[in-house]
């Protein structure tokens, strides 16, 4: 890598009253991923779903199991940022607020954000 190379990727943040999301450009032209962080107001209107499950107020044990029943294979050997490998969908259960824990591994109950890429993201 020379003096004047660089990495193209761009990342664009939206921010609205109640959401967070990221937007990853890696050729500087084509979406590679999208990083979206669980409203921070638990009365907010916005959901992002997935098949009649509400990714962020449904608890991260149960979405999980969903995607497994569905038949997609789960990658959690880190509890905090579990992958569904055949969607390339990474969850994280990360912050620093006070929240309900799950009450076997002391992790948030909730997914906090969710990474939607076209690539396979534990590899």
């Amino acid at each position: 890598m020379g003096p004047f190379d660089h990495d193209p990727t761009v990342q664009i943040q939206a921010m609205g009253d109640d959401f967070d999301a990221v937007v990853i450009l890696r050729d500087q032209k084509t979406v590679n991923a999208v990083d979206v962080s669980a409203p921070e107001e638990e009365d907010s209107d916005l959901r992002v779903m997935w098949r009649g499950f509400d990714v962020f107020r449904t608890p991260a044990r149960q979405l999980l199991q969903a995607f497994s029943e569905a038949g997609y294979r789960i990658d959690d050997s880190n509890p905090e940022e579990p992958v569904v490998l055949d969607l390339t969908i990474a969850f994280n259960r990360w912050t620093s607020q006070e929240v309900p824990v799950d009450p076997e591994d002391g992790l948030p109950l909730y997914f906090t954000a969710a990474l939607v890429s076209n690539e396979n993201p534990s590899v």
